[in-house]
């Protein structure tokens, strides 16, 4: 599949950057700024995700060969690879794939584990089945203004910053009729291969690219457990923990995550 994508920057050096689950690339044009002097910055849609075409396919094979077409396309040889949450995933299942096409890879909260019991944990409250049935029970295309959907996902969903979140997702058609950008139908078909797309595979002989894993203090999404499990797929892994940070790692300590990860580059 052919990938929307953004570029900023135009150092020698390529950095390409995969979004997590209701994310696009547009959420990481702020941190594209804090790199676009020195490197150049692909920011890319994943399928069913943003401007990128939808398929009823949403698999981390599937979305591995996506970033192999991207990489065909651009004419690149290698590149530094970073991805967030179901995109460090995606940028994990690529390295497993293609590591010889990986100068570096950076995976932000999240491990090579299964998630599918994640809403078990007291401490989460992003329940994605729900997430997803509550966006497809709401036809945007019956409201006129934002701040009416608003105060309906209101209702099942008090987090102001997760509405904001989700709501990045809702786009006029060319008739000024709300609509959303996601494919939400096959989010929900896919979501057990979202939350889990390790459980059978197994590591790889293949020698791995230099790895830095970073998570957010007050995030559930990598015990410190984990670590076993992430060198067993990746080993010799840094493991950096962000202070006072939860999922969202990039939005809520900005300068203290481009930070880490322009030394892990530059080292």
């Amino acid at each position: 599949m052919e990938l929307f994508f953004r570029e900023k920057g135009q150092g020698e050096k390529n950095i390409i950057v995969v979004h997590g689950l209701y994310g696009s690339s547009d959420n990481w044009l702020s941190i594209a700024k804090s790199f676009e002097s020195k490197y150049r910055i692909i920011l890319v849609d994943q399928r069913n995700h943003g401007r990128s075409p939808h398929s009823p396919e949403h698999t981390y094979d599937a979305m591995s060969k996506d970033l192999y077409e991207l990489f065909t396309k651009l004419n690149l040889k290698k590149a530094i690879l970073l991805g967030h949450s179901m995109g460090g995933k995606t940028v994990m299942r690529f390295c497993l794939d293609y590591p010889e096409m990986i100068e570096k890879l950076v995976v932000l909260d999240i491990a090579p584990k299964s998630y599918r019991s994640f809403s078990n944990y007291a401490e989460v409250t992003a329940d994605h089945q729900k997430i997803v049935k509550e966006l497809m029970s709401l036809n945007p295309s019956q409201y006129k203004d934002r701040r009416e959907i608003d105060q309906v996902l209101k209702k099942s969903f008090p987090s102001i910053a997760l509405r904001a979140f989700l709501m990045k997702n809702l786009k006029r058609d060319d008739n000024g009729q709300f609509f959303w950008q996601l494919n939400l139908e096959a989010l929900k078909n896919n979501m057990n291969e979202i939350m889990d797309g390790f459980s059978q595979l197994t590591p790889t002989n293949k020698k791995m690219p230099e790895t830095i894993f970073i998570r957010g203090e007050k995030s559930p999404y990598i015990h410190d457990e984990d670590i076993l499990v992430i060198n067993k797929f990746f080993p010799g892994s840094q493991v950096v923990t962000i202070p006072e940070a939860g999922h969202w790692v990039h939005a809520e300590k900005p300068e203290l995550f481009t930070k880490t990860v322009q030394y892990f580059i530059d080292d």
